[in-house]
């Protein structure tokens, strides 16, 4: 199993295609983790998700002049647990409007380097957390590499009603992701991406951060619009647990091929 990953982005590296460049191959996201990328020129894109488990999840976000993006989003990225080990163990998503923002530099040739937020929208009493993350993208033939680091700062309701609050300090921790176009197969990307996620819990001892590593893959029927399927598998989840989702893409203006 160690051999057979070096070997794989070996064989990825050196079959030589080049990926596509438009608005939705370099997206604001792999699958789950922010990219280093925005688009050349001002764009809109549009995401709608839905999963296996009936969850769904909705993003826009703006991009302006491969400097800066924008964007609003909904979904189930946050969890709780209660109980949050043992044979009883229940995990459910804590759904909560955000909105974020990315700020990119493009200081070397197809690489870039970027930083973020991302802060709920409104008051939510049940549970709310905030992003900061920094990532590195960068191109090498046909597959793009991004790596970087997150942290979260959280607060929710306890078992006991106190608010249970845990500050970015605590939860520094890696992102990495992947994306493959292999030259025979244009228009279609192999994913991957890795990283950790704040589960609540009812005691402060019981929330922090679990992995949740992701693998799909993209298609993109029209230039202008791509169609994702990937599965997530999320720490303490057996294998049955994890999820299956789909997602649906399409940018503004539409790119030409």
């Amino acid at each position: 199993m160690r051999r057979t990953v070096p070997l794989l982005i070996v064989a990825a590296l050196a079959s030589g295609a080049a990926a596509d460049d438009g608005a939705l191959g370099r997206g604001p996201t792999v699958l789950t983790i922010p990219t280093a990328w925005t688009q050349p020129r001002t764009s809109l894109t549009a995401a709608l998700d839905g999963d296996h488990r009936g969850g769904s999840g909705a993003r826009i976000t703006l991009g302006y002049a491969r400097l800066v993006e924008v964007d609003l989003r909904g979904d189930g990225e946050l969890t709780a647990c209660a109980p949050c080990a043992g044979p009883a163990r229940a995990v459910e998503p804590v759904r909560q409007p955000t909105a974020g923002w990315k700020l990119a530099l493009t200081p070397w040739h197809d690489g870039a380097v970027a930083a973020g937020v991302r802060v709920p929208l409104g008051y939510r009493e049940r549970a709310r957390a905030s992003e900061a993350f920094v990532v590195l993208s960068q191109r090498l033939g046909p597959v793009r590499l991004h790596a970087g680091a997150s942290t979260w700062a959280s607060a929710h309701r306890g078992a006991d009603g106190a608010t249970v609050t845990r500050g970015p300090g605590a939860s520094v921790r890696p992102l990495v992701g992947l994306e493959w176009t292999p030259e025979i197969y244009p228009r279609t990307t192999i994913l991957a991406d890795l990283q950790w996620l704040p589960q609540l819990g009812p005691t402060a001892a019981e929330t922090a951060p679990r992995w949740a590593f992701a693998w799909g893959v993209r298609y993109r029927a029209l230039a202008w619009s791509a169609i994702e399927l990937g599965v997530r598998h999320r720490e303490g989840d057996e294998l049955g647990g994890a999820t299956v989702m789909v997602r649906l893409s399409a940018a503004w203006p539409r790119a030409t091929r």
